[in-house]
């Protein structure tokens, strides 16, 4: 390969004068801008470097992957028997309310706008197939939270993100939950030994 200096040598040799020489060795060059554009966060942490994040079972301790499955197998069956007695797994039913309860399944069905409870297993199944977010690891409240919402700014959500906040809740509520300041509907938690500890309204 010949080298740029020897070739503007050549042609002032040649007969060309100097300043054409120098000009003939001179390349074009181009910018190259970087997009700044917001993108979803890589799997396993969020992009403000907050809780872990996943989705289906990927990234979950065993344990809780069984619990989730379970309770998801329960709902899809859409029989409240079957939820009771992935509930009866625990030494105490998970949280269904903020108040006292008495039996927790009966809890659900009264809350269930179908008055069956088939409504509120419909619920149970967009929580659990959307997002999860593992809150406070390492320490005894730590936990796995469906859907991932439910662990951070409502706010701050993607695009992506928000279309699979769609699936659970209206574009209304998500304009309330940003008012709000937080997400206020369904949640799931699943403590790391496969406890499930609650099935709740967030408020």
């Amino acid at each position: 390969m010949v080298r740029p200096t020897l070739v503007a040598l050549i042609l002032v040799l040649a007969g060309m004068p100097a300043a054409q020489a120098a000009a003939a060795k001179k390349v074009e060059t181009q910018t190259i801008t970087v997009p700044s554009d917001k993108v979803d966060p890589p799997a396993g942490k969020s992009a403000a470097g907050g809780p872990e994040l996943g989705h289906g079972e990927d990234g979950l301790p065993a344990l809780v992957a069984k619990t989730r499955k379970a309770i998801l197998e329960a709902a899809y069956s859409g029989d409240l028997a079957a939820l009771r007695a992935v509930m009866q797994r625990n030494e105490t039913p998970p949280v269904v309310s903020v108040n006292e309860v008495g039996d927790a399944v009966e809890y659900l069905k009264s809350q269930s706008g179908d008055g069956e409870g088939l409504e509120v297993l419909a619920i149970l199944t967009d929580i659990l197939e959307a997002g999860w977010a593992r809150t406070k690891a390492g320490s005894p409240q730590e936990m796995y939270v469906w859907p991932s919402f439910a662990a951070r700014p409502v706010g701050d959500l993607t695009p992506a993100e928000r279309v699979e906040l769609y699936k659970i809740v209206t574009s209304s509520d998500y304009e309330e939950m940003k008012a709000a300041g937080k997400y206020v509907f369904y949640a799931v938690g699943i403590g790391p030994d496969g406890t499930w500890h609650y099935f709740k309204l967030m408020d």
